[in-house]
């Protein structure tokens, strides 16, 4: 209950903390643990007594914005073909779609993805479990693969965004006209749940990931386990 609390406060309170940087040299050479550089939320490289060092294992931090979008991309697509496929095989009160797996017709596809392109959007009737939970977890999806990474909040919000119309209209757009609903809830809510995950995994990692801690994670913050290779890292005490 004590860490689920210290992480709320830290969720509301970040951005007014001031970080620090762990200076490699302090650590001695014979640890097998790697520092990492802070994290883009500073404030909880803030220590307290006794110090300790950790890993946030935000992979790939040090490559250039456009590697980092290449590989969000990647997982991004990833996750697209997965959802896509279930709802393929889904039952209609589900999917919503008119062209499920039993009724797949070429020419209705086609003509689906003329009508995306061609038509405004409209209001769906999907479940309200589908646009107001699935739809910002699948956001925060999006939004954290480049955030696991290290990229800022304005770079994950925008590659967020851009992956959202990228569902709606090139892998969701054969299937159904776009819906308002999804592009307004899906990037502003996967933002939202994107960065307050990333907050929690950063918290978590403080002192080391316990197992139901990493279990956790790989719920709520899957981009970083795969962008991680489920690798977590321990705690170390320093000296």
């Amino acid at each position: 209950m004590n860490r689920i609390i210290i992480i709320l406060v830290l969720v509301f309170s970040f951005s007014a903390l001031s970080g620090q940087i762990i200076n490699k040299n302090s650590v001695p050479n014979t640890m097998n643990y790697s520092i990492s550089f802070p994290d883009t939320l500073k404030s909880f490289m803030v220590k307290k007594n006794p110090p300790y060092v950790f890993n946030a294992n935000l992979n790939y931090r040090d490559r250039s914005l456009g590697n980092k979008i290449v590989r969000g991309s990647l997982y991004s697509a990833g996750y697209d073909a997965a959802i896509l496929t279930g709802l393929i095989f889904s039952p209609i009160w589900l999917s919503r779609w008119e062209n499920t797996s039993d009724q797949f017709i070429v020419e209705d596809f086609l003509q689906q993805y003329k009508n995306t392109f061609t038509k405004p959007p409209v209001i769906d009737e999907d479940l309200f479990i589908t646009n107001y939970l699935g739809h910002p977890y699948q956001g925060g999806f999006y939004y954290n693969t480049i955030r696991s990474q290290g990229a800022s909040i304005l770079q994950s919000s925008l590659f967020c965004l851009s992956q959202s119309f990228l569902w709606e209209y090139v892998w969701e757009g054969g299937f159904e006209q776009p819906s308002i609903q999804d592009m307004i809830v899906t990037p502003l809510g996967g933002i939202l749940v994107g960065e307050l995950s990333h907050v929690a995994t950063i918290a978590m990692s403080k002192h080391g990931f316990r197992w139901y801690e990493i279990a956790t994670i790989c719920v709520i913050n899957p981009a970083y386990a795969f962008n991680n290779g489920f690798r977590f890292n321990r705690a170390i005490k320093a000296h």
